[in-house]
């Protein structure tokens, strides 16, 4: 198996390797850039290092195309430690996106800050992400708030208890009850450390 996978180690660095002058890269095609990037997940996934290929993730969370985007993001999240200097890279996307028109692109951004951010990058990006809970779309709404509990996990000086709570109780009284039912989750990870405030629900 391994020696498997070293084989295809040295194909997907040729493939990610800058071209010389003159010569089409091999990544110019975005569907075959998608499937390097599967095939290096494998690698990681088998236990092998394949960061040579993380600036490529990089750049396709960069991409036009939501389908891409969202494998750059998926890699991403799976490959970069914590303490990664790619992630930072990538909160200039994610605040991006979560400012465009397109529901589907806020969505990804959304779930990409949820796995992505560190406690160092919740500032530059809770501010944007507590817009987003009075977005008109109901899916939208319900990753808000489960991106903004994961940011008071991290980051409890910037998400404060009391101002997660109150937007709990607003969105818990949302039209749409998918939104509401995401809620429930958020109640039952905050009552587990303070009850006392949901009583009166």
């Amino acid at each position: 198996e391994d020696r498997i996978i070293v084989k295809e180690i040295q194909c997907l660095k040729q493939k990610l390797e800058p071209p010389p002058p003159g010569v089409t890269p091999p990544l110019q095609s975005k569907k075959k850039a998608k499937e390097f990037l599967v095939r290096l997940l494998y690698v990681e996934m088998l236990g092998h290092d394949a960061s040579f290929g993380y600036i490529k993730a990089v750049e396709m969370a960069a991409s036009a195309s939501l389908y891409h985007k969202r494998t750059g993001y998926l890699v991403c999240s799976a490959c970069l430690s914590p303490e990664h200097e790619f992630r930072f890279m990538l909160v200039n996307q994610m605040q991006r996106d979560m400012q465009s028109a397109n529901v589907l692109e806020i969505a990804g951004g959304l779930q990409a800050a949820t796995a992505l951010i560190t406690s160092d990058m919740v500032p530059a990006v809770s501010g944007e992400v507590t817009k987003l809970l009075a977005h008109d779309s109901e899916t939208v709404r319900k990753k808000a708030i489960i991106a903004l509990y994961r940011f008071y996990q991290l980051s409890p000086d910037v998400v404060t208890e009391e101002e997660l709570f109150e937007k709990v109780r607003k969105v818990l009284c949302d039209r749409d009850p998918a939104v509401m039912g995401s809620c429930l989750n958020v109640i039952e990870g905050m009552a587990v450390q303070n009850p006392t405030q949901f009583k009166d629900l």
